[in-house]
């Protein structure tokens, strides 16, 4: 090999390992990118979402655009940390309860998720409550035991982390 070329199928070998290597380099810092800036992974720590989401269950959330109302959020609040909600009002809405029922806007809230009653908690909000840009209402799909707005308040856009999709 006096021209300075080594040959053969060592070279070609180690020049098909690399790219492999670097295809599968690629493919973890793709896959790693997506977890960081468009999806999540939590865990159900409750069952105040129950019966569709049940404690100790992992939940793949999406980090891009803000929950329209009836979007399960995942939120990160001081109360108990990571937790699943509804959210039933966002900004610019007026949320009203009485009588055991939620109000949007007026009109009654509506959806298979809220089957039980939703009364206010003493020394909680006063209703109704008008809200501002950025913040959100949300409810346990459990009304009578969530841990909810009517306890820990609202939730602001820097609560979410993201929405269920």
């Amino acid at each position: 090999m006096a021209n300075g070329k080594t040959g053969g199928s060592y070279d070609r070998y180690h020049t098909g390992a690399i790219r492999r290597i670097r295809f599968f380099v690629v493919l973890a810092l793709l896959a790693a990118a997506l977890f960081v800036f468009v999806f999540g992974v939590a865990v159900v720590h409750d069952d105040d979402m129950a019966p569709a989401y049940r404690a100790g269950r992992p939940v793949f959330y999406l980090r891009l655009g803000a929950p329209g109302r009836g979007d399960v959020a995942v939120l990160d609040v001081d109360v108990r940390g990571t937790v699943l909600r509804r959210v039933v009002g966002v900004p610019g809405d007026t949320v009203d309860l009485h009588g055991g029922i939620v109000y949007v806007n007026g009109l009654a809230e509506r959806g298979s998720y809220s089957i039980t009653r939703t009364d206010a908690v003493p020394d909680g909000a006063v209703y109704p409550l008008i809200l501002r840009e950025g913040e959100y209402f949300v409810l346990g799909d459990r009304r009578e035991t969530a841990l909810d707005s009517r306890f820990f308040g609202l939730v602001t856009t820097d609560n979410i982390l993201g929405r269920l999709p």
